[in-house]
């Protein structure tokens, strides 16, 4: 069966034993965790001290209250990636088997919780790394462009070097001007 919050994909089989897991726990419980969750999705800081006292009064393991987060974090950021609305997302999460009050307590949080959600998962995504060192030299042919970007995945100090013609400098420029534009209106700036 295919689910909206997982992308129209299969719900992965770890979830399926989270929401059992969860299931077991008390509706206040669960409540107070996804709240918790909810909130360092959005930039907050977990309680670890809180959480493991919650573990404790709800007999889970380490390994059990671990899991449980982390399945509520998937949740809740795939609800958020994918758009679902949380009545959506709740009879989703219902046939998957978590227990209706625990849905709905999930979909109360969700609701209350969304746009701060969706800022928090659109600051992480559309983010532009800085250009570093950057130089220009004109050259017969056109343009030679020579950075190094922060946070380059791999190799932090590797510097790049792009040559192009004027025609293509100009529509670099256009397109980049273009692009910075989308992206700070869908980020809200």
């Amino acid at each position: 069966m295919k689910f909206r919050f997982c992308g129209d994909a299969d719900c992965p089989d770890w979830l399926l034993m989270q929401i059992n897991t969860l299931s077991a726990l008390s509706v206040d419980h669960f409540e107070e965790i996804c709240l918790a969750v909810a909130e360092s999705l959005q930039g907050n800081d977990l309680d670890y001290g809180r959480m493991n006292e919650l573990g404790k009064e709800a007999k889970l393991d380490m390994t059990d209250l671990k899991a449980c987060l982390s399945g509520l974090s998937f949740t809740l950021r795939s609800g958020t990636k994918y758009g679902v609305p949380s009545h959506e997302l709740g009879a989703e999460l219902e046939q998957l088997g978590l227990e209706p009050e625990h849905a709905a307590r999930l979909v109360s949080i969700y609701s209350k919780c969304y746009s701060g959600l969706r800022q928090a998962a659109l600051k992480s995504v559309l983010r532009r790394p800085a250009p570093e060192d950057l130089s220009a030299t004109l050259t017969p042919a056109g343009l030679k462009v020579s950075f190094r970007l922060a946070e380059w995945p791999g190799n932090p100090s590797n510097r790049l070097a792009i040559n192009m013609t004027k025609l293509q400098a100009n529509l670099l420029l256009q397109e980049l001007k273009t692009v910075a534009d989308r992206m700070d209106k869908i980020s809200g700036k």
